[in-house]
C-alpha cells in the first residue's frame, strides 16, 4: 500500500518496534491492535491474519513453520463461514420482510 512501517506504526497508534515485531512473529498481535492496524490499512482484521492474502498479511513464512499457518487458516476459514451464514441470513431475513410487505398492501 505504499505505506512506510514509521507512518503505519503512527496512524496505528503503536510503535514501530512494536510493528516489527508483529510482522516478524515475535509477539502476536492484541485484537485491538489487529483492529487499529486493520482500519488504518482499510482492510478487515481478519484479512490482516490470513495466509492468501499476500504481502499484506503479518504471517511470516517463520510462523508457517511454526504451524501457526495452519490455526490461523482455520479461523480465517471459520470467519469466512460465520460472514457467509450472517449474509444469507440477512438476505433471507430482508426477503421474508419485503414479502411481509408486499402481502399488508
Amino acid at each position: 500500500m505504499h505505506i512506510s512501517q514509521a507512518k503505519l506504526a503512527e496512524h496505528a497508534d503503536i510503535s514501530v518496534s512494536y510493528l516489527v515485531d508483529i510482522e516478524r512473529c515475535r509477539t502476536w498481535v492484541s485484537d485491538k491492535t489487529l483492529k487499529k492496524l486493520a482500519r488504518t490499512l482499510n482492510r478487515e482484521a481478519w484479512e490482516l491474519l490470513s495466509p492468501n492474502t499476500g504481502e499484506n498479511c503479518l504471517v511470516s513464512e517463520r510462523a508457517a513453520h511454526n504451524g501457526r499457518r495452519n490455526n490461523i487458516q482455520h479461523i480465517a476459514d471459520l470467519i469466512a463461514k460465520k460472514r457467509e451464514i450472517l449474509r444469507h441470513t440477512v438476505n433471507q431475513t430482508m426477503d421474508d420482510l419485503i414479502m411481509e410487505i408486499s402481502k399488508e398492501e
